[in-house]
């Protein structure tokens, strides 16, 4: 009985670690996408998907607040990792057509 009350309480501390360590990784890969010069906006978006976008020359980053904290994190690293896929992407296509690079990004109406 002893040994599994530990045990209970091992776990438990775990938990609190793993969601530690996912808010901290969300914290990182926040403050990552603000140096690489998004504005983050951390708003409930409902039926839209989290992403980014151009606004009045601002790259911003939407976070959808309604998620929990891990699905926050996957949905900011698949953004930025699409940004600097299609960043490179574009960067590569630009280059071997020897045409001017400019903003890459959706840009809002």
């Amino acid at each position: 009985m002893i040994a599994k009350r530990k045990f209970t309480c091992r776990e438990s501390e775990n938990t609190d670690f793993t969601t530690d360590h996912v808010v901290a990784r969300l914290r990182q890969r926040l403050q990552d996408a603000r140096a690489r010069g998004f504005k983050v906006r951390m708003e409930v978006l409902e039926d839209e998907q989290a992403s980014w976008c151009v606004i009045a020359g601002v790259l911003t980053l939407f976070v959808d607040l309604s998620q929990t904290a891990a699905e926050q994190l996957r949905q900011v690293e698949e953004t930025l990792n699409g940004y600097q896929s299609g960043l490179s992407q574009n960067t590569d296509q630009k280059v071997s057509l020897g045409l001017p690079q400019d903003d890459l990004g959706k840009r809002a109406a």
